[in-house]
């Protein structure tokens, strides 16, 4: 019997500890990437409007399946499903040229909210992605290592997103007409 009591009270403390841990993080995160890319900011913008043609630019894991619905651009919807289970991320809200904003939804997990924004700069088109949102109380600790978690995938999508915005030869921001 002494035995059950002692695993009865490290499981307390450790649930305890874990608990008051939680408290003190808090559960909102905002995690972005920035890149120039040689191109307008239109082409770009036109890029990530289209859900169709993210396959093209971002890495697409292979046991995937993914269905488009709605309108192909202004308001379009992407749903997955794999090995891990499914999700969706949908385009909630746009300005021309300027921002987009997304709501991707995982199974199980409270909606993450992406945007996108463009500026025309010197060197090209500045864009920015990230995402933002609430881990649940008991995930708080996850905000700790989701920059290192999510990051790499965004700087790979964005290296992507640049090679294939600048391989446009008649939409680079330095080709002439």
């Amino acid at each position: 019997m002494s035995a059950l009591k002692q695993i009865t009270k490290w499981t307390l403390i450790c649930f305890l500890a874990f608990c008051t841990f939680n408290l003190f993080i808090s559960g909102k995160y905002k995690m972005q990437r920035s890149i120039i890319i040689d191109a307008p900011a239109y082409v770009v913008y036109g890029e990530v409007t289209d859900l169709q043609t993210w396959a093209t630019w971002w890495e697409k894991d292979t046991t995937i399946t993914t269905e488009y619905s709605g309108a192909r651009y202004g308001g379009p919807k992407m749903s997955w499903t794999g090995v891990d289970g499914f999700g969706s991320l949908e385009i909630t809200s746009v300005s021309f040229a300027d921002s987009v904003n997304t709501e991707l939804n995982f199974e199980g997990m409270p909606p993450t909210y992406g945007f996108w924004n463009f500026k025309e700069t010197g060197e090209g088109a500045q864009v920015i992605w990230g995402m933002k949102g609430e881990m649940p109380f008991f995930m708080h600790f996850m905000t700790m290592f989701f920059d290192a978690m999510v990051g790499p995938d965004f700087e790979a999508g964005l290296k992507g997103l640049k090679e294939k915005s600048e391989s446009m030869p008649s939409r680079s921001s330095k080709s002439v007409i």
